[in-house]
């Protein structure tokens, strides 16, 4: 097996070759800007690459390489080279050089994007390709064999681009549905590290003993290999706590959301309200005609479907849609919700279109002006829909604690459209909770440019 590049070398080559793509950029700029006259380049491509080293580390640009998506590492580019280009700006004010100015830090910062794009692509895909091939990958050991451990095994088994191999579990006991992948129990640890090949320890159990915890670390440091713990947050289903004091008594917060607090919602808020506002004057003042053109030649009836939906704390809002199905079709039958299906004969031919391409959510925009939705948020669901929904899934009420949005974390991920399997509803939640729990302005604009690229790309379960 080929030796593993995750430790230091693998960190050091990645920042290496960027810092080459960084300085391949700057020389192509500095030629074709027609900046001949510029007496500071040795200078300031230093103070650029002194940056870019101190700025990556901060928005931790090479961390985790092995479990972050493409979009992921491509959106990480964005505040690294926004600040490499506030740099210059900087540099050429306090030097008042103004020849070319513009033009050199918008072609910089163009090339460096381009070219840093293209390299981590043909880089993940080479990775890729080695661990298709059995190369290029770590020996993982689970400690545990309960659901939380089993569902770590095959989140790893079924998501082969980051590169482990999961070889197997210990446990105190043997069992019977681990169907071979039972390696042993906790005496055993250093003869299974070795026979086994272990790189990596990931301890799952649901109640930690400590005599077994420190055994297990303890073995990880005699083979020299590292030992990571996930802790059983599921007991609560949450993984963001607050430590605080009420008087004199310490006291744990639960669950603590961003959102909760007044001036990250006004910061939201007026996110949302210049983000519609530009789309309603540049887009939707020239696409809402066209699609409403296109929607009444096929079929009669109004342009939207207006539907009651959840909001925040539930409050009940009504939600605007294109319309995409016949006048007459049914969305509640015998007191129950309708969900959409594949081919379902209710949805004419252009609302497949805008189903498939999200154009059917547009506008949501208006509520969001209106403030009954956020541009990012937990989908809002019909109210029947909620109501049968909340009865056999926990913690589902907890998606109302914040605005529902035009888009979601849930839906980027592939977590949309019909939920026949009561499994993906469970985990669309999940999702949601996360996003509730993890918030922060960047994951707004991060689901914004994945929602967009899944636009173009067009989904599966998008009908």
């Amino acid at each position: 097996m080929m030796k593993d590049y995750f430790g230091r070398e693998h960190y050091y080559l990645r920042l290496l070759t960027d810092i080459l793509v960084l300085s391949l950029s700057f020389y192509l700029t500095s030629v074709v800007s027609n900046r001949n006259s510029f007496i500071h380049d040795r200078e300031v491509f230093v103070l650029l690459v002194i940056v870019w080293y101190f700025s990556s580390k901060i928005i931790h640009v090479y961390d985790d390489f092995r479990t972050l998506k493409f979009i992921d590492e491509f959106l990480l580019l964005v505040p690294v080279i926004a600040i490499q280009a506030l740099v210059i700006i900087l540099f050429l004010f306090f030097l008042n050089d103004r020849d070319n100015a513009r033009r050199f830090v918008g072609e910089y910062c163009g090339m460096l994007f381009l070219f840093l794009a293209i390299k981590k692509y043909l880089l993940k895909k080479f990775f890729q390709f080695l661990r298709k091939k059995g190369r290029n990958t770590r020996n993982l050991l689970i400690v545990g064999s309960s659901e939380m451990g089993i569902s770590f095994f095959d989140f790893v088994k079924n998501n082969t681009q980051f590169g482990y191999n999961p070889v197997g579990f210990i446990d105190e006991t043997k069992s019977v549905y681990l169907n071979g992948l039972y390696k042993g129990n906790f005496e055993e640890v250093d003869k299974i590290i070795v026979e086994n090949g272990i790189d990596e320890i990931v301890v799952a159990m649901p109640q930690f003993n400590k005599q077994q915890l420190d055994k297990i670390i303890a073995a990880g440091e005699r083979n020299a290999i590292r030992t990571r713990i996930i802790p059983d947050y599921f007991r609560f289903s949450s993984n963001k706590f607050k430590m605080g004091m009420f008087g004199n008594f310490p006291m744990i917060t639960v669950r603590d959301e961003p959102l909760n607090q007044l001036h990250w919602r006004l910061i939201k808020r007026t996110i949302d309200l210049v983000f519609s506002l530009l789309l309603s004057v540049f887009i939707f003042s020239w696409l809402f005609p066209i699609i409403a053109i296109l929607i009444r030649l096929e079929s009669k009836g109004s342009i939207f479907f207006i539907q009651e939906r959840w909001g925040r704390n539930k409050e009940i809002i009504r939600c605007l849609k294109f319309r995409t199905m016949y006048s007459e079709s049914k969305v509640i039958v015998d007191g129950k919700f309708q969900q959409t299906t594949e081919n379902d004969p209710r949805i004419t031919k252009i609302g497949r279109f805008l189903r498939k391409t999200n154009l059917d959510e547009l506008p949501q925009f208006l509520n969001v002006i209106g403030g009954s939705m956020s541009v990012v948020g937990p989908r809002p669901h019909a109210v029947q829909h909620n109501i049968e929904s909340q009865a056999l899934i926990n913690n589902y009420a907890l998606r109302n604690w914040v605005k529902p949005g035009v888009t979601g974390w849930a839906q980027v991920n592939g977590l949309r459209g019909e939920t026949k399997d009561f499994s993906l509803m469970r985990k669309r939640v999940v999702f949601d909770i996360w996003y509730i729990e993890n918030w922060t302005p960047w994951l707004d604009f991060k689901i914004v440019i994945m929602t967009v690229y899944n636009m173009f790309r067009g989904e599966d379960m998008a009908y």
